[in-house]
């Protein structure tokens, strides 16, 4: 009979092999960094590549914002159902127009949604990464202000590092 390649029970690490050591296709044991540094040029490509991709996120975001305030404007009444058709039809016109993919669309949708519910309950927190329309925002950390004057994925807070913020203006 043929013993098992590793050991099993409690003296799993008998062969003295660390956890965790990496080995080569040789089977011998990697030493050295795991990575390398990134080049300086990278990292400029990488932070421009995101902040491409934030701007196009904000500039998605803007376009959902201005197409439910259209049909919002068209249904005539402020109901509760009214603000989720409006928002839905907006989502669906734009996905089916191929400007969004539906994840986006969703996506956005959440924090249209939830930039719009705020004005009626000012205790929401917002989070780094969330898009919210221009405006004052405190971090809940420190209380430092941030002010923007268009549609902005939010950034950790400069002086704390803290995630949340709340809408004040």
């Amino acid at each position: 009979m043929r013993q098992p390649s590793t050991p099993s029970g409690n003296n799993a690490n008998a062969r003295g092999r660390t956890r965790g050591a990496i080995r080569t296709h040789l089977g011998r044991k990697r030493s050295g960094a795991r990575t390398r540094p990134l080049k300086t040029e990278t990292l400029l490509s990488i932070e421009r590549l995101s902040d491409a991709a934030r701007q196009q996120q904000e500039d998605l975001f803007d376009r959902l914002l201005s197409r439910f305030q259209q049909l919002f404007a068209v249904a005539g009444e402020k109901s509760a159902s009214a603000f989720d058709e409006a928002l839905e039809s907006a989502c669906e016109s734009l996905v089916s127009a191929g400007e969004f993919t539906a994840e986006n669309a969703e996506r956005l949708r959440q924090f249209l949604r939830r930039d719009l519910l705020q004005r009626d309950h000012p205790g929401m927190i917002f989070r780094t990464g969330d898009i919210t329309s221009a405006g004052t925002l405190a971090c809940a950390g420190c209380g430092w202000s941030l002010q923007t004057t268009r549609s902005t994925m939010l950034p950790a807070c400069p002086r704390c590092s803290e995630t949340g913020f709340r809408k004040v203006g």
